[in-house]
């Protein structure tokens, strides 16, 4: 009995001890609150703007038409998806200017056959525009049938007192939904040739 009473005596003096160092020790640990709960799994970061110097490294050259003496300009596009029959189609444009001392660049916008341009038809004028730095514009067509059409940009720079033009060819390729089922018609059955009488 004494050994018991020794013991709780002993619990009694110490309890108040040890709940105020637990309390001492959760409050100046220094641990911010939640640290021990796990981390979240690693997010993949959202991709960032591309600064408006730079292009897409999607984008491809588009076909350029005959001209005389260096090109003063270069055009870049980008389909935004795949072209279909009937879906409106976006197409991101970028004209890159060769030299840094033009006055100006404009353009116009046509759709081949096959194509209806539903916006865009016009560049809008960029006065004074640097060398190498994009200017960017986006075409809608809506692609009315299968087959490989063109979207043609006419592009003029202002240089030194005289104009020159220059034309760009989009091709786009559309490709009608194949049928899920086919049915294919028997042929009829080839007639023998009668027997020769004898």
């Amino acid at each position: 009995m004494r050994v018991l009473a020794v013991k709780a005596s002993v619990f009694r003096i110490f309890l108040p001890v040890l709940l105020a160092g637990a309390a001492l020790l959760g409050c100046g640990s220094g641990e911010k609150p939640g640290a021990n709960v796990p981390a979240k799994p690693a997010v993949a970061p959202a991709r960032k703007p591309l600064p408006t110097s730079a292009v897409s490294p999607n984008m491809v050259s588009a076909v350029s038409g005959p001209h005389t003496g260096a090109s003063a300009v270069q055009v870049k596009f980008e389909l935004r998806e795949r072209p279909e029959v009937n879906h409106p189609l976006d197409i991101d444009l970028v004209i890159l200017p060769g030299r840094g001392n033009l006055d100006r660049i404009s353009g116009t916008v046509t759709a081949g056959e096959g194509l209806e341009l539903v916006d865009g038809a016009q560049v809008p004028v960029t006065e004074r525009p640097a060398e190498g730095v994009p200017i960017r514009h986006s075409v809608k067509v809506l692609p009315k049938r299968d087959g490989l059409f063109t979207v043609n940009a006419l592009v003029s720079v202002d240089f030194g007192g005289q104009t020159s033009t220059q034309t760009f060819s989009v091709p786009v390729i559309v490709a009608g939904t194949q049928p899920t089922t086919t049915t294919t018609a028997k042929a009829p059955p080839t007639p023998r040739p009668a027997a020769a009488s004898r």
